[in-house]
């Protein structure tokens, strides 16, 4: 069994992902813009559920292909 790099494990490259998108959140919570009366904020937290659910998704998928090979 040959085994892969520990930079390609999709966890740890998801994880990064995930890290990335909540560092830009918090950078950007300080600032005070407003769309449809909501902070941008908000809305960022908002659409960072579908996208954490978009990426538990890739996440299971990533890995039951990398269990066929």
């Amino acid at each position: 069994m040959a085994s892969r790099s520990k930079f390609k494990d999709p966890g740890l490259i998801l994880t990064i992902v995930l890290v990335l998108y909540a560092s830009f959140v918090f950078i950007w919570w300080p600032t005070e813009i407003y769309v449809g009366g909501i902070s941008l904020v908000g809305w960022l937290m908002f659409i960072g559920l579908f996208f954490w659910f978009l990426l538990a998704i890739i996440y299971c998928l990533w890995i039951e292909k990398l269990e066929k090979e």
